[in-house]
């Protein structure tokens, strides 16, 4: 039997409670353990790492135990505060929950320079059209982008561009296969439902090429960065992503690719069906809760693994950072594409953190949570620029 980790359970809890769908008991539950955080902030900041996560445990345990036995609700008005400010970072096998309260100003007390913070990314990209000409995808774009031979290209009120065949026989015409380019800058994300119905979540700092409209017997689309993907289903045309010099074969299915070059690794993780990853020198059909691993350029051979934890991996697209025995410079890696921040890697020590942060929080924030491991600092500097301090 596998032993009871409250620190994972813990984590799976809140991300539910930040995402919207937890269940009234597991609201019940973050209430009180917030309630328990913020009644004993002064007796946890003297217990060392080893205390505090027996402390941590016997709490996490304590309150299950008291909702378990049907204990009466005393709620705290927190929803309207975790989408923007819960931050949870289980650290070095400690646990901190800041769900950010209103707090009273304390007259003398010195403000943060706010114009040093940074605030996260948003819902922006940049359009390609097949005519060359440039479409910015923000909030203040129209919803109409374009209608012409049969499709229809628009911007939806909550940031998703879609495409809809309008009248299939004006498609038909067309002899030459357009194609049109997606692009999020550092700082930015979009989703787009491209004509077959296939969505995809382009993370910051990523591109995906397409055909406005699939023809022929397959459906093929070229990814930079990391993506989110949820195939449509068509067994007569398997649809294809080229990544580097790797090629994902599917036929309907929920995967992420992650293949930024500063990682140095391509992961093709599976959530749902089954896909062939290959690049020429060997090939892995992965079943889901498997993830492939090939070098940062899709070159060598795939490995695969089975020890993967899907919610990391695909917690971006449920907005959050969430960290399973990570290294600080990948995590760092993670801030400076959403942040659009610049980092100086020359100070990094080597740390390994587990959590989980809403990537609605602003910059120091975030920050913040990383510093209570303690030895480490950051300094926000002018022009974006993010120096990670000596330790003391």
């Amino acid at each position: 039997m596998t032993p009871f980790n409250h620190q994972k359970e813990l984590q799976k809890i809140i991300q539910r409670y930040v995402s919207g769908t937890a269940t009234a008991e597991e609201i019940l539950f973050v209430e009180k353990y917030y309630q328990y955080l913020d009644k004993n902030a002064n007796v946890l900041d003297g217990r060392n790492a080893d205390e505090l996560a027996k402390m941590a445990e016997a709490n996490f345990m304590a309150i299950r135990s008291n909702i378990d036995a049907g204990q009466k609700r005393k709620t705290i008005p927190l929803y309207k505060y975790i989408s923007a400010a819960a931050v949870l970072l289980l650290i070095s096998g400690i646990s901190f929950v800041l769900l950010n309260k209103p707090k009273p100003v304390i007259k003398g007390e010195i403000a943060v320079n706010k114009k040093l913070d940074v605030l996260p990314g948003s819902d922006k990209a940049i359009l390609t059209l097949a005519d060359g000409s440039k479409v910015v995808l923000d909030e203040h774009t129209s919803t109409d982008i374009s209608d012409k031979d049969g499709l229809k290209i628009s911007r939806t009120e909550d940031g998703r561009l879609v495409y809809t065949i309008v009248d299939q026989s004006d498609l038909k015409t067309q002899s030459i296969v357009s194609f049109n380019t997606i692009q999020t800058p550092k700082g930015g994300q979009y989703q787009v439902i491209l004509p077959d119905g296939t969505k995809v979540w382009l993370n910051a700092a990523s591109s995906l090429k397409y055909p406005e409209v699939f023809t022929g017997n397959e459906r093929r689309v070229e990814l930079t960065g990391e993506a989110y993907f949820e195939v449509a289903k068509n067994k007569a045309k398997p649809f294809h992503v080229k990544n580097h010099n790797q090629d994902v074969e599917v036929l309907g299915t929920h995967f992420n690719i992650n293949s930024y070059m500063d990682d140095h690794t391509i992961k093709t993780t599976l959530l749902e069906g089954s896909v062939k990853v290959s690049n020429g020198q060997s090939v892995k059909v992965l079943k889901p809760g498997e993830q492939s691993i090939a070098g940062s350029d899709g070159n060598g051979i795939i490995r695969l693994s089975a020890d993967v934890d899907t919610d990391d991996e695909t917690a971006w697209k449920n907005g959050l950072f969430q960290f399973n025995n990570a290294n600080l410079k990948s995590i760092l890696n993670q801030l400076e594409r959403w942040y659009d921040i610049n980092i100086d890697y020359s100070s990094v020590p080597d740390k390994k953190y587990n959590g989980m942060v809403p990537r609605k929080a602003k910059l120091s924030e975030v920050l913040k949570m990383l510093e209570k491991t303690g030895n480490i600092r950051f300094e926000i500097a002018e022009g974006r620029n993010l120096k990670v301090l000596p330790e003391k």
